[in-house]
């Protein structure tokens, strides 16, 4: 072991009421104390194992927090830090709070930040509203002028939707190259974890499936081939490019195994399997107030997890291009399982995608440098 990522969900409180989030809570008890924070950064930072250490702060929204809450939390992280270890800071914002000292800190600070953005405001603002029900782009476009008049240039995390799906990639392509946006990456709806009734949309959430996901990707990869600049990065597009070269895909979600390196941590010292299962409790694997990462990772619930995760990745290998999706998520695939009437077993759903992008492979590369990884 030499890394471990945190999703850091120092608050559940928020400022939009976006319809298809989940995420966020009202009320006492949905910011994460100093307590829990020094327990969060002293354990994390002693252990051992951990020389590579990744905090991404979330929410809710984490900028309806002061920012001496960030402010303590790198004064924790100085503290404990150990000779050779290795820290990075990022953090996951609506934008719309982004002022020029939130600015000046998160720069003076190396923080790499995401800003979330669902496109031109026909989209953006048919989900992105605020407590009182009004638009949002407008703001968050304030914050990314903000960020970048700071020198930071965002990465920006895309919510694909039904709306989004009917509008056509070539509409949300359009719009990250009229911004200036060149690191995206895609995050297609979902119910929320604990929402197990049967087949379909029936607890009345949002959901893209694996089939419109490939799709979807499909157009908006041959927008980017189309477009030649190499410059934009869409996160999920780039990883498949990766690992038809050879090259090992970053993403979590194509990396073929996350559990015990991915953790999320809950205001209240909840440790949960990233940020996509929710609260339910199959992936909860303790309390960062009262277990350290040793313990955590020898957690019963979390060895009947990766042997359940094992089992649904055999019974995929059998697939053509499994060397090149590794099974793909395996929070994709519970909800596909739940929610998706075309699901199989056998297959990820990434396919016909892989497929598209070897034989079109990107500008500049032969179908032989796209070779099989």
């Amino acid at each position: 072991m030499t890394g471990i990522e945190l999703i850091v969900k120092a608050t559940r409180l928020c400022n939009l009421r976006c319809s298809y989030c989940y995420d966020w809570r009202a009320g006492p008890g949905n910011t994460m104390s100093f307590a829990t924070l020094a327990r969060l950064v002293a354990r994390t930072l002693c252990h051992p194992d951990h020389h590579t250490v990744g905090f991404d702060w979330h929410g809710g929204e984490p900028t309806v927090l002061p920012l001496s809450f960030f402010a303590k939390a790198l004064h924790l992280q100085a503290r404990f830090r150990r000779p050779g270890q290795s820290i990075e800071n990022s953090i996951q914002t609506n934008g719309t709070r982004i002022t020029p000292q939130w600015a000046r800190f998160l720069a003076s600070n190396n923080f790499s930040v995401g800003i979330s953005i669902d496109g031109p405001a026909a989209l953006h603002d048919r989900y992105r509203i605020d407590a009182a029900g009004r638009p949002t782009l407008s703001r968050t476009l304030e914050g990314l002028r903000q960020l970048r008049d700071h020198g930071i240039d965002p990465g920006v995390g895309v919510v694909v939707d039904q709306a989004t799906l009917n509008a056509g990639p070539a509409a949300l392509f359009d719009f990250l190259v009229e911004h200036r946006i060149r690191v995206v990456g895609l995050n297609f709806v979902m119910p929320e974890a604990l929402a197990t009734s049967g087949i379909g949309n029936t607890d009345g959430r949002h959901y893209v499936d694996p089939d419109e996901t490939a799709r979807f990707l499909i157009g908006l990869y041959d927008q980017w081939r189309s477009h030649g600049d190499p410059a934009i990065h869409i996160r999920e597009l780039a990883a498949l490019v990766d690992s038809l070269d050879g090259t090992r895909p970053s993403p979590c979600t194509l990396a073929g195994r996350c559990f015990g390196i991915v953790f999320r941590i809950e205001p209240n010292g909840d440790i949960y399997h990233c940020d996509y299962f929710g609260e339910d409790p199959r992936y909860r694997w303790g309390n960062i107030n009262t277990d350290d990462f040793s313990v955590v990772r020898a957690s019963a619930a979390l060895h009947e997890r990766v042997a359940t995760h094992a089992r649904e990745r055999d019974r995929m290998r059998l697939c053509e291009e499994f060397a090149v999706c590794h099974g793909w998520c395996p929070h994709v695939r519970s909800t596909s399982r739940q929610h998706h009437p075309g699901h199989r077993d056998d297959c990820c759903g990434l396919r016909q995608l892989i497929t598209h992008i070897r034989e079109n492979p990107p500008t500049g590369r032969t179908a032989g440098s796209a070779a099989r990884a």
